[in-house]
């Protein structure tokens, strides 16, 4: 513990790997972007018993894009956890929500070091032609499962 805290506040000015999952490899092996399957939150949708209609979610405006992880668990996609910037505190959140609060599902390459470093530490998307494949199959199926709401 002791050696720990000396490491922190050692003057030599050099960094330890406090996460090393993320920063283990080289730069050259890291990623420079990830496919990545995009969405945006709806912008109106019913809840409760008299249908009283929401704008967004409890944690993300309406349309603020989101970056969804691959299926984590065995729900058929179900729930996603996803990545975006808070309603409230405007700052990137990682959180699990229904899929059917999403929509406009479509394929991105992503540059973002935050999004990517979350990625890689989550298992999440990488760039590979495979990851890129099994997006767009999903692209066939996900854009039913958006709330639709009556015209």
């Amino acid at each position: 513990m002791i050696d720990w805290i000396k490491n922190i506040f050692r003057k030599d000015n050099t960094v330890d790997n406090i996460n090393s999952d993320i920063d283990d490899k080289p730069l050259d092996d890291q990623a420079k972007f990830i496919w990545c399957l995009i969405g945006n939150i709806v912008d109106e949708r019913p809840t409760g018993i008299d249908k009283e209609i929401k704008h967004g979610t409890k944690h993300f405006s309406p349309n603020t894009k989101v970056y969804c992880l691959p299926a984590q668990w065995g729900d058929g996609y179900e729930n996603i956890k996803v990545i975006g910037r808070h309603r409230k505190t405007s700052r990137n959140v990682c959180m699990i929500i229904p899929a059917k609060l999403i929509t406009n599902w479509r394929l991105q390459k992503v540059y973002r070091p935050y999004i990517l470093n979350v990625m890689q530490s989550q298992h999440g998307w990488t760039n590979s032609d495979k990851d890129k494949e099994t997006i767009l199959e999903m692209l066939k199926w996900l854009p039913d499962r958006t709330i639709k709401m009556d015209e």
